[in-house]
Order: C-alpha cells, then structure tokens, then sequence
C-alpha cells in the first residue's frame, strides 16, 4: 500500500512539473514544451491541452525544461538582404536615331516611354524622307527615257510602336508588337501609304547605363493611298511588307 502511496505522490509531482518560458520585457509563463524548432517554440499550456501555441524565438530570453536544463536564445536572427533585380530603379525614356536608314533615304528619330517595370514600351518615330538618288550615290544603270524621275524636296513618316519586352534578363530583352507607319516615301517615288506590321526584335543594354540598342524585323501588309508613279504601281491596293530596323541611342 505504501508503494501506491508513493508512485502518486510522484506522479503528483510530475503534473506539476512544468517548463518555463523567460521573455525579454521581463515577464515569465509556464508551461509544457512540445518543441523547439530553428525560429519558434512550441508549446502547451497545460499538459492535457490539445492546442499547441507557438512563441518567435526573438522573444524568448532562455527557456527552462522540467528536468532543469537550459536553453539560451541569442539575439534576434538577422535579415539576409539579397538583391532583388525587380527593385531596380530602370530608366523610363529613350532617344534614338536608325542610321542604315539614311541609305533609304530616311533620317529617323525614335522616341520610347517605358512603364515603370521596363516591361512595355510606347516608341514614336519621325522620319524625314528624300530621294538620295544623286545626293548620296548616283545610278547610271537605266539611261532611258523609262528611268525613274529623281524627286526632289523632303517629306515625313510618323507611326508608333508598342513593345512588349518578354525575359528574365536584364541587359537583352526579346520584344514583340505592332508596328504603324503612315507618310510619305521620296525614295519610293513619293507614294503616300500606311503600313501595319507585327514587329519582334532585341532590345540590349544595362537598366543603370544610359546607352540603348534596338534591332527589329517587321512584317506585314502596305496599303497604298497614292502613286504619283501611276500604272507602275496601283493606288488603293495592298502588298506585303517588310522591314528591318536597327536604332542606336540613350536612356534617362
């Protein structure tokens, strides 16, 4: 009867044995440790309790188990800052001119806003036009009375474009959209038209420098609204269309 007696009494004992959690504003609170992981404790109020609540270890000072053992935390864990590419502060305009243009006879400035994540683009270009026949090279091919009248005088292309950039990488960048074009073409025999073309192309340089290029491939279908060239090509109708385009120029 007397070991009965004594086996309650420690049992009686170990109900009331509990942990003790020590919290750096000084304050203390009793209970059952279930776990300690890397960054939280978990832990019962009562032994019996079915919920287990969680204490951040940045709150705890030291812990003290049933058995007397001590578990000291340090200070609080300290943030890794790592470098996150999506907080970069990109450039959000951009001047630039198509030099190969000029043997077209076509003196392009391109302007491009770009939203705030780099990730669309809006460009607006201006080409002035002229007939570089005899003013850049002269053509002696065709001496008959069938040769090309040389234009003079200059005339303007406007359009826009809307690009969409398309990667993970920062210092090239894989673009498509469309592509508008509506002038006049002096070097064209001065035919008045408006083309619409799906252009893709790459778009290179670093998000913090202020250098910028652009080389692009568009296609697509041009509509002609007058030919001072007369039968040779006929108004009102549609052909196919091609272009390329390489632009050079600065980001702020």
């Amino acid at each position: 009867m007397r070991k009965i007696y004594i086996l309650l009494f420690i049992f009686s004992l170990n109900l009331h044995a509990q942990d003790k959690l020590f919290f750096k504003n000084g304050t203390k609170k009793n209970g059952f440790i279930v776990s300690i992981s890397s960054d939280v404790v978990y832990y019962k109020d009562a032994d019996t309790s079915l919920k287990t609540q969680q204490i951040p270890k940045t709150e705890l000072l030291l812990v003290e188990n049933y058995k007397g053992e001590l578990f000291i935390f340090s200070g609080e864990k300290k943030n890794t800052i790592k470098k996150n590419l999506d907080t970069v502060v990109y450039k959000r305009n951009a001047i630039g001119i198509q030099p190969l243009g000029i043997f077209m006879g076509r003196v392009t400035f391109v302007y491009e806003r770009f939203t705030k994540d780099n990730k669309i683009g809006f460009a607006f270009p201006l080409a002035l036009t002229f007939d570089p026949s005899g003013k850049l090279y002269n053509s002696t091919l065709d001496t008959s009375k069938n040769a090309p009248k040389r234009l003079s005088g200059v005339n303007f292309i406007g359009g826009v474009d809307v690009n969409f950039y398309i990667g993970r990488k920062t210092n090239s960048k894989f673009f498509i959209g469309p592509r508008i074009r509506y002038g006049t073409d002096m070097f064209a025999e001065g035919i008045e038209a408006y083309t619409i073309q799906t252009q893709f192309g790459w778009k290179y340089g670093k998000p913090e420098k202020a250098g910028i290029q652009h080389l692009s491939f568009g296609f697509g279908v041009v509509r002609i609204l007058s030919s001072p060239a007369g039968a040779q090509i006929s108004p009102k109708q549609a052909y196919a269309a091609f272009s390329l385009n390489y632009r050079i120029g600065a980001k702020w």
